[in-house]
């Protein structure tokens, strides 16, 4: 059988890989990022279905050299042989194959391609040009790109899910590298519109094995489809190959379920309440995010306040993790800066909203001042949380929620410039805030009163 293309493969697996301080309180509290969380699961970076080591293959250092190059040959051979499979069936179909599903699946394939190529070019025209005045427009253009390039994405996920599912056995190239995507995806925390296709890789048994299951379980509970959850990971319990971090947020699926119900009636009445909403520009595109005023008022009006003082101009993303959160905010970008003053915390309102995907919210830091008393306060710093994180529902108000450009903060660069050695890596560069923008507000003064130090004069 002939083979579509190469062009649309190569493209889509590229793209797969594709600051003063206050002392009053700033100085003497510790960071406010998250502690780190155990090893043993995606959480942590760490596959729990890595293949036990054990005494099933001699060890290299008891091989003659010959048999020691043998080896590596072999493995090469091997690596070599896996991707030429990769490039010649992954996503391949007929050119003469001319099912409707087939041929929109050519054009979804060849509208990414097209996207792909319009984003590097004008990604390009930026790079290594952030410290000179650029073209009038460049960045915009550049932005747009990347949102045309994530929309078209989605698009040939879902083109290459539906296609598969109309014939697993024919289009199994299609299935073998939506797989591949929705693994990748999981790794660096992109799984943002992934539920259609992710339950169709589940359905066909063949290619549900336990990457799969686990990573369409984090897109179930990403995506609020908890019962999918339980169904995926349930399987990997059953089997005994679900992470001990998995198995705690399994252990609480239904709670959590349960705050989602109370989530979303609670966006039903946000539709009529015109919350205020700002535009977050970031090195990886635009977000939008709306505020809970009338949930959280006195975060809301710290942050619509340091928004428009210009503030988070050029603030890194200090802390990210993925299937954690993505931190920023802080004045010296290592966590323990902040804009000079700290307002009210407000996870203990009876107003308070639980965090999900998307959510906006500040950390709480502890006023250490013996002239003040331990004081709680929330500051400058906010994060994007990635999943739902029950155990700081309490902790960290949630004022606010992403409503466009949620699949950004998984393009976010996993950094932890709390970690002295991490600071010291000149390569290391974290994205930022480029600027922030009010985009609407209620007809008052937002001006913050604060709890620790005093706002700027």
């Amino acid at each position: 059988m002939s083979r579509f293309p190469s062009l649309i493969a190569k493209s889509v697996l590229g793209a797969l890989c594709f600051a003063s301080c206050n002392p009053v309180w700033s100085q003497l509290s510790p960071s406010s990022s998250p502690e780190k969380l155990p090893g043993g699961s995606v959480l942590s970076g760490q596959s729990p279905l890595a293949p036990a080591k054990g005494a099933g293959v001699p060890s290299a250092s008891k091989l003659t050299p010959e048999e020691r190059q043998a080896r590596l040959r072999a493995k090469q051979e091997a690596k070599d042989k896996a991707e030429e499979l990769r490039m010649t069936t992954y996503g391949m179909i007929s050119p003469e194959d001319q099912a409707p599903l087939a041929v929109a699946f050519k054009k979804a394939s060849d509208n990414l391609v097209e996207a792909i190529a319009n984003y590097s070019e004008a990604h390009a025209r930026i790079q290594h040009r952030l410290k000179e005045a650029l073209p009038e427009g460049s960045r915009e253009k550049w932005l747009e790109r990347l949102r045309e390039s994530n929309e078209s994405l989605k698009a040939y996920r879902q083109a290459a899910a539906t296609l598969y599912a109309s014939d697993p056995e024919k289009y199994t190239g299609v299935g073998a590298l939506l797989r591949e995507m929705l693994i990748s995806d999981g790794k660096s925390d992109r799984l943002d519109h992934w539920l259609d296709p992710a339950k169709i890789l589940v359905q066909a048994k063949s290619l549900a094995d336990e990457e799969v299951l686990l990573n369409a379980g984090y897109v179930g509970l990403i995506e609020g489809d908890f019962d999918f959850v339980k169904q995926t990971w349930g399987a990997l319990e059953a089997s005994g190959k679900l992470g001990p971090q998995e198995a705690t947020i399994l252990g609480g699926i239904d709670e959590i379920k349960e705050s989602w119900v109370k989530e979303l009636a609670r966006r039903e009445e946000d539709k009529s309440k015109n919350n205020p909403q700002v535009r977050i520009q970031t090195t990886k595109g635009d977000i939008i995010v709306e505020l809970f005023e009338d949930d959280a008022p006195e975060s809301v009006k710290n942050f619509i306040y340091l928004v428009e003082q210009g503030y988070y101009t050029r603030k890194p993303f200090f802390f990210v993790k993925e299937h954690l959160l993505a931190q920023t905010g802080c004045e010296k970008g290592d966590g323990k800066g902040n804009a000079g003053f700290g307002v009210q915390a407000e996870a203990n309102l009876p107003t308070r909203r639980s965090h999900f995907r998307g959510s906006l919210a500040m950390p709480v830091g502890v006023n250490n001042d013996p002239a003040l008393g331990n004081v709680s306060f929330a500051g400058s710093q906010f994060y994007f949380a990635y999943l739902p994180l029950p155990p700081v529902d309490d902790r960290n108000a949630v004022f606010g929620r992403i409503i466009s450009g949620i699949e950004v903060i998984g393009l976010f660069k996993p950094v932890d410039l709390t970690d002295e050695e991490a600071r010291k890596d000149q390569n290391l560069r974290p994205d930022t805030v480029i600027r922030a923008q009010v985009v609407r507000k209620r007809d008052h003064e937002y001006k913050p009163t604060p709890v620790v130090g005093r706002l700027p004069r």
